[in-house]
């Protein structure tokens, strides 16, 4: 077991599941469709959930259930939501210590997810893009042997010191960026190579190395002269793969029914870097990634499908298609 905190974003989902969402096709539309139903409309739901959410609260659940002590840095305001968040926290034993409240609201999305499992999110991110630097417990984070990070919303300056302090104290650290961290660029390229594992999806290592999306091995190249130690590449149904030493694995996605996709991301994050901890072969993190994000999908929200150890390690003795080569 080793010590892990985990800083980032937290927001309360609410997750309304309707098989009368539209999924339309359209040029103007990013990615080419979108779900939708028409202004002033009004649609009946099947399902619905509220359940913290955010890459703070999803991997530190994530890595807890997978035999890591956690403890998480988080901001939630002093509302009743931000009471409910810590509630549904404290039933999964993860340390609150660290947790900071400000005297806003506690951040919220609603998911609406369509029949397919897809899903679009509308957030505010409320206190929760407030982490402030001064109320971090510096000397209880020395007792930490792996940092994660996910989005910081967009604090640079919080990036870079969380980054020399992981240097300074001999602690290693590991980011699956936001979209305002990828949204600067220079910047985040500057840290890159101080990371022990950096976790993006296809799309986003496109944009932040400025190569084509479909030029996968140029960029995981690229990446691999950056001198990142570990580098995860998600690529949806597809599946993802892991770079290490200049070796690159590819693997499948696991073969489950999407529910919804909320937190697959988290949930790919927490299997990799508790593989990784755990002293496991790059493919056995490939894996158990894969496995964390396959179960996740297969449920409603981001925390249900999330897997105990003990289920790890059913799902990792599945034969799951893989390639390996040098780059």
């Amino acid at each position: 077991m080793k010590k892990v905190v985990v800083i980032g974003a937290a927001v309360m989902d609410c997750l309304v599941v309707s098989k009368a969402l539209k999924l339309v096709k359209g040029h103007e539309v990013p990615g080419g469709i979108a779900i939708c139903e028409m202004v002033g409309g009004k649609l009946e739901a099947e399902r619905g959930l509220m359940e913290s959410g955010g890459g703070g609260t999803n991997v530190s659940v994530g890595l807890h259930r997978l035999g890591e002590a956690v403890k998480t840095v988080i901001r939630i305001g002093g509302d009743d939501v931000g009471e409910l968040m810590t509630k549904q926290l404290k039933r999964e034993d993860v340390d609150l210590s660290m947790v900071q409240k400000g005297n806003g609201n506690t951040g919220l999305s609603t998911v609406l997810v369509a029949a397919n499992g897809g899903r679009s999110i509308v957030t505010y991110r409320g206190e929760s893009e407030l982490l402030d630097a001064n109320k971090i417990d510096w000397e209880e984070m020395k007792k930490a042997d792996w940092i994660q990070l996910s989005s910081l919303g967009g604090n640079t300056h919080l990036l870079e010191d969380i980054v020399s302090f992981a240097i300074e104290n001999g602690i290693r650290i590991g980011i699956n960026p936001g979209r305002q961290e990828l949204a600067q660029r220079d910047s985040l390229l500057r840290l890159v190579s101080k990371f022990d594992f950096f976790n993006v999806n296809r799309q986003e290592a496109s944009m932040l190395l400025g190569h084509n999306f479909e030029d996968e091995q140029v960029m995981m190249k690229k990446m691999a002269d950056m001198g990142i130690r570990i580098v995860a590449v998600t690529d949806g149904k597809r599946g993802a793969s892991i770079l290490t030493n200049r070796q690159w694995i590819k693997m499948d996605a696991t073969t489950t029914k999407s529910v919804d996709d909320t937190g697959a991301g988290d949930a790919f994050v927490s299997g990799v870097v508790a593989g990784i901890l755990q002293e496991k072969k790059p493919e056995e993190c490939l894996k158990m990634g894969l496995a964390n994000g396959g179960s996740v999908v297969a449920k409603l929200g981001a925390k249900e499908g999330l897997l105990y150890k003990g289920d790890m390690e059913k799902w990792v003795s599945k034969k799951i298609k893989m390639t390996e080569e040098w780059v």
